[in-house]
């Protein structure tokens, strides 16, 4: 038997919980369902999981020093609760989002707040990120970190910052020790292959390439819930729902310095339709057109009518190489035969080939759909 959502290691709004310790989570591509394992060898099928245990741990860096200062240090992501940051002197090393959240806090009661870029794990150019907490306004200290001392921060510019209190916004890493098969998403896809550059789940709640598969949890449980059961709300018309690579990227080069606005669920997921909704496909040449650029393309291209807004949605792939004016463009016109329609290019993939998407009237003629305006 399979359930529709299962609770693994908490409760969530009267939905059914799997009892004992999980120790293996393994997405199904062909029935959409996740199969889980627990440490008494008990197994579960659910077409979604929502997880109050994550297979992550805040990360941070073995800076020089760092065992020198004598100060209170601790991660964004876990303060203690007996800090109190009034009059206090602190640096924040690093911009995560769990840092992003305690910012606030910091600057209302602090003496000073100093935050210091630190290079990501990925190419995001840090100092355009850290400016976004200037709102509250933290100093921003943009010489790389050299050392930490007894007594602060010195910076490779010579300056010495001396500091009370050291707080970590450098994200999270993988728990040490995991079994390959402890979380396995789409096409075999591993948590420890996903996490190789340092990214965040969206909102703390989702990850690229692990369909159905939701994490309450982090510094803000209270938001993570109320986004979650949003998300709920979609599984009950489609089959599938996955964050998309595109939305995750820009949550993390973008938004982790201060509290993002909240979302519309349904544009930043691919949604597969429920049985009663059904795709419309269309795989052949196309068009695109940016201002005086045109490209001739290969496409695949899927659309139908979402239950939850009352628009016909299309997206899919554009096979050919693009020049980089019209990749830049973003907002192109498809052509298919005599049918032009706006869309925009959402992204590239790993493959070499181009995500696409539009809402409205398809490039591709409808046989069975009437579409209203």
């Amino acid at each position: 038997m399979t359930d529709d959502v299962i609770v693994v290691g908490g409760d969530l709004a009267g939905f059914p919980k799997l009892d004992g310790d999980v120790i293996s989570s393994v997405f199904d591509d062909d029935t959409n369902t996740w199969t889980l394992t627990t440490a008494d060898g008990k197994t579960c099928c659910a077409r979604v999981v929502v997880a109050h245990t994550s297979p992550f741990v805040p990360w941070t860096p073995d800076l020089f020093g760092r065992w020198e200062f004598r100060g209170m240090s601790f991660h964004a992501a876990a303060p203690p609760t007996d800090f109190d940051p009034a009059g206090q002197r602190i640096a924040v090393i690093g911009a995560d989002a769990a840092a992003g959240q305690l910012i606030g806090r910091l600057t209302r009661s602090g003496a000073t707040v100093k935050v210091f870029a630190l290079a990501p794990r990925r190419l995001v150019r840090q100092t355009r990120r850290a400016r976004r907490y200037l709102r509250r306004r933290p100093e921003l200290m943009t010489s790389p970190i050299d050392e930490l001392t007894a007594a602060g921060v010195r910076t490779s510019d010579g300056v010495h910052h001396d500091v009370d209190a050291v707080v970590y916004g450098t994200g999270f890493c993988v728990r040490a020790g995991l079994p390959p098969d402890t979380l396995v998403g789409a096409k075999g896809l591993t948590i420890q292959q996903a996490w190789t550059d340092g990214m965040e789940p969206y909102l703390g709640i989702a990850l690229h390439g692990f369909p159905n598969y939701f994490i309450v949890g982090g510094a803000d449980c209270q938001a993570a819930t109320r986004d979650v059961l949003e998300c709920l709300q979609l599984t009950k018309t489609h089959t599938r729902i996955e964050l998309r690579r595109s939305s995750q990227q820009v949550f993390n080069e973008r938004l982790h310095l201060h509290r993002p606005r909240q979302p519309d669920m349904a544009s930043v997921f691919d949604l597969s339709s429920a049985v009663d909704v059904h795709d419309d496909t269309y795989a052949g040449p196309a068009t695109l057109t940016s201002a005086d650029i045109c490209r001739q393309v290969r496409v695949l291209l899927s659309g139908h009518v979402d239950p939850i807004d009352g628009q016909y949605h299309w997206q899919g792939t554009v096979f050919d190489a693009l020049p980089t004016d019209l990749i830049r463009a973003r907002t192109v016109t498809v052509a298919v035969g005599g049918r032009n329609v706006p869309a925009r290019i959402t992204e590239e993939t790993p493959q070499g080939t181009y995500s696409i998407a539009g809402v409205g009237a398809p490039p591709f003629a409808l046989a069975e759909v009437e579409l209203t305006g």
